[in-house]
């Protein structure tokens, strides 16, 4: 008993058959249609060619100046920083295996970054929401360092 194949070939399986060659997408009526808008035929008259983007002036955002919006992006990348710091505090302070002299390490930099982020956060407008979340974090990072200082965590 012979087996004939009666339709297309299974997904994977070579077959000896040369595959139809496919239409190019230069070719067929939407070749023709990219072609004719390539070359300009397909304008009407009402069509004018664009004109060059003019210079974009932004609008003040929340009354900070554009000086200010680079002291507030800084001031945010900072206070991003401090979070970090912060967030390896809290982590490493109540596990056992990292000692006073190593966490005093984090404790030293996260005063570091305090003092280098208050300058910036007094810059911003009062009544600034950036300011008002930029002096939370503060007072935070404050407090921690004040609490390790003083032997708040001694065993």
């Amino acid at each position: 008993m012979k087996i004939s194949r009666t339709g297309p070939p299974a997904a994977g399986e070579i077959t000896t058959e040369k595959q139809k060659k496919t239409e190019s997408p230069g070719e067929g009526k939407f070749g023709e249609f990219l072609k004719k808008a390539v070359d300009g035929a397909g304008r009407t008259k009402g069509d004018a060619p664009a004109s060059p983007v003019k210079e974009i002036n932004y609008p003040q955002i929340s009354g900070v100046q554009p000086a200010g919006i680079a002291n507030r992006m800084e001031a945010i990348g900072r206070a991003e920083r401090l979070l970090d710091i912060l967030g390896d505090y809290s982590s490493k302070i109540d596990d056992p295996r990292y000692t006073l002299k190593e966490m005093h390490e984090l404790v030293v930099g996260m005063e570091t970054e305090k003092a280098s982020l208050l300058p910036l956060m007094e810059s911003l407008p009062e009544g600034d929401g950036a300011r008002d979340l930029l002096n939370r974090i503060l007072v935070t990072a404050s407090v921690e360092a004040i609490k390790f200082n003083r032997g708040d965590y001694l065993p």
